[in-house]
């Protein structure tokens, strides 16, 4: 029966041995190999896993993403720092030190989606993570009506969008309950559940084929 490390191993040379594994461009396609160590031993990969620190929950890193799979060049760590030594990761050099946007954030305890979405505004690495962040109030909206919509609360920061557009939960006049952006209530964008569109969509359809007179429907 495979165990969860050899299924690991496997992915490993499935990656860098096999051109129709979707990841081979990545590994085998640009000459990334697995020591012969490891690669006619699953012992020997196995041994050395359990020896330096192997858990489920962790993930193998090569610490040279250009290196191959070897003892050498191997280790295990969250998935977090896994993610931040990516080939395709972009490095930002600040007051002489130079690391990538994720580790940037965390050393300077900023949001990474609003420094990210400055930076695609068109603002400055630096000017992205020095200027400070106006607090907003995210309960000013509630209680305001937005035509049909009343806003009975804030939905939470997990719902604010790749737009920065803060998220309200709004009681509709039908009874209905929705999400909306802060944008599209203030801009008039959304007024309802949809039930106003509904009803909009059949009040056109109704004038468009109107019941000729006199004559029942049949």
């Amino acid at each position: 029966m495979r165990t969860p490390l050899y299924s690991r191993y496997h992915k490993i040379k499935e990656r860098c041995y096999n051109p129709k594994n979707k990841s081979y461009k990545r590994y085998g396609g640009r000459g990334i190999k697995m020591c012969d160590e490891w690669l006619n031993d699953f012992k020997a990969f196995e041994s050395w896993a359990l020896a330096n620190g192997y858990d489920p929950d962790l993930a193998i890193d090569r610490i040279d993403n250009d290196g191959d799979y070897s003892p050498e060049n191997c280790r295990f760590v969250t998935l977090l720092e896994n993610n931040q030594n990516r080939r395709t990761s972009r490095f930002y050099t600040y007051n002489g030190k130079t690391q990538n946007l994720m580790q940037w954030c965390t050393e300077l305890g900023l949001n990474y989606r609003t420094v990210m979405f400055r930076m695609k505004r068109g603002w400055s690495f630096e000017r992205s993570i020095t200027e400070p962040v106006i607090k907003r109030n995210r309960e000013e909206l509630i209680g305001q009506r937005f035509g049909r919509l009343v806003v009975i609360k804030y939905a939470g920061d997990e719902f604010i969008g790749s737009d920065n557009n803060s998220r309200y939960i709004c009681q509709c006049d039908c009874g209905e309950t929705v999400m909306v952006g802060q944008g599209k209530l203030k801009s008039g964008h959304t007024k309802s559940c949809g039930c106003l569109q509904r009803e909009k969509a059949t009040e056109r359809m109704r004038k468009d084929n109107p019941m000729k007179k006199g004559k029942p429907p049949r």
